[in-house]
């Protein structure tokens, strides 16, 4: 399931972006799955995993068509087993936080009154605590930070109403993790395996500042 993020501009209805818009926008995301089935020896494995993603965002046009931002990403994944039969009665749990800052120049060009595309280049910081309960409670924590460019599209519906979306499918990302036990380096170049990471749509909003 996919909610709209909310985009708000303060600014001339035209085709472009008028120095001192200010824009703030959020989105949220969930999925969950859940399964229920019959394993060895009669024993029966129950799992649920469900993750919610929240974003808020905002910023300002420091010129025109040319915007400075702050993006605020958490992520929550929770994860939940039970495998119950004649000789186990196990339960494990595990919790996962996920806190990112980006912060991001997007510098927009308009192909037309209704077109426009982005390019984002921005770095982010992230905090990561994690908690696994079976037999013992264990927590970890981490951090990490990186560096990231990828394009957009909007298309304007309206004056105040806009469709837009971050093309990650050619997007660059490279990525440092430090957990207690591990350091780890990612790079992607925009490949993946699932089409709905290429593409995310936005429903944006355009509002006129009143005189």
């Amino acid at each position: 399931m996919l909610l709209p993020g909310m985009v708000f501009l303060a600014g001339r209805a035209e085709a472009q972006f008028q120095k001192g818009t200010v824009h703030w926008g959020a989105t949220i995301s969930a999925e969950g799955t859940l399964s229920n089935f019959e394993t060895y020896e009669s024993n029966r494995l129950k799992t649920g995993v469900h993750t919610i993603t929240p974003s808020v965002q905002f910023g300002k046009f420091f010129k025109d068509n040319s915007l400075f931002g702050a993006r605020l990403l958490s992520s929550f994944n929770y994860n939940k087993s039970d495998l119950k039969g004649p000789n186990s009665d196990n339960e494990y749990k595990n919790n996962n936080t996920n806190l990112s800052l980006s912060l991001f120049v997007r510098r927009y060009k308009f192909l037309g009154e209704k077109w426009a595309i982005f390019l984002e280049p921005g770095i982010n910081l992230s905090y990561y605590h994690g908690k696994n309960t079976s037999d013992d409670v264990e927590t970890s924590n981490g951090y990490g930070g990186g560096i990231y460019i990828r394009p957009g599209i909007v298309y304007r519906v309206s004056p105040r109403f806009a469709i837009e979306s971050d093309l990650n499918v050619l997007s660059l990302n490279l990525q440092y993790y430090h957990m207690k036990d591990w350091d780890n380096f990612h790079f992607s170049a925009g490949a993946t395996s699932g089409i709905q990471s290429y593409f995310g749509l936005r429903a944006s909003w355009y509002l006129t500042q009143s005189n």
